[in-house]
């Protein structure tokens, strides 16, 4: 029986469009944590208490839209080679959606504590230290002096981000909020040497596709098991609030992360990390 033909490089990008691919993802990701807190506003607890819809059921419903919206695409632009992948490929692809979930769950939980612009700041500027790292043990690439510099002037600017943010902000939530920027930003910085040791071989959606159901069981799961609850919907406008969620799944998350892989495979993971 013959196996349906795949495209093993669906978006061969030359290094620079690869540095763009990049780029674009980090300004349609800088755009989550407003869209996160926009969310959470249109949900507010009693009182002026927090929020009533949970960062883990923001997170559970991005996921939910983004995997059947990748894994669709996939089928339409491969066909019937969609999938046709060896298993230890698509566990893998699915197991990375356990580190997606966690450091997706991690920025929301950093958003809501310590703000935009100090969780953006220490996830997109130190992850590189961390990513040049891992990939020169790993994956065996060296960044090059250009690239060292870069990431040295994004930890200082997010030193001195982070500092001045502490001196407006609440003591006890904003050292939370920085705790969960840094775990969000280890759980990214290991998202990007993964998709990099995968990226050979599979088509972007595919592995988004893959990820994003594998984070989506996860988090479900897990949300049982702590008896999360679901905000409270009756007598809501939903429009604008389901447009959100479509624009986080579909935009934010489907076609950002398989630009972003796409990138990552053209450039490297060092270069990846910078966007």
């Amino acid at each position: 029986m013959a196996t349906a033909k795949r495209i093993n490089e669906p978006l061969a990008l030359s290094p620079l469009a690869g540095l763009g691919a990049v780029i674009l993802t980090g300004i349609l990701w800088g755009t989550i944590g407003v869209v996160t807190g926009q969310l959470k506003a249109a949900f507010p607890g009693v009182d002026g208490g927090p929020s009533t819809l949970s960062s883990l059921v923001l997170v559970v419903v991005r996921l939910g839209i983004t995997a059947p919206a990748a894994a669709i695409t996939a089928r339409i632009l491969l066909g019937r080679g969609a999938f046709r992948l060896p298993g230890r490929v698509l566990a893998l692809g699915l197991g990375l959606g356990l580190v997606q979930a966690f450091f997706q769950y991690a920025y929301v939980e950093a958003v809501t504590y310590a703000g935009v612009g100090i969780a953006t700041a220490i996830e997109l500027c130190l992850a590189p230290v961390l990513v040049a790292t891992l990939s020169a043990i790993i994956l065996r690439e060296r960044p090059d002096r250009l690239i060292i510099g870069a990431i040295i002037f994004a930890a200082v600017g997010t030193i001195v981000l982070a500092t001045s943010g502490a001196a407006t902000a609440n003591a006890e939530t904003f050292q939370l909020g920085i705790v969960w920027s840094l775990a969000c930003m280890v759980g990214y910085a290991s998202y990007i040497v993964l998709v990099r040791h995968l990226a050979a071989g599979i088509h972007p959606l595919e592995l988004v596709a893959l990820a994003s159901a594998g984070g989506f069981a996860i988090l479900t799961f897990w949300s049982t098991v702590v008896g999360v609850k679901l905000p409270e919907l009756s007598g809501k406008d939903l429009l604008i609030p389901g447009l959100q969620f479509a624009y986080l799944a579909l935009i934010a998350t489907c076609l950002a992360y398989a630009l972003f892989v796409s990138g990552v495979r053209a450039t490297s993971a060092t270069t990846g990390s910078l966007g």
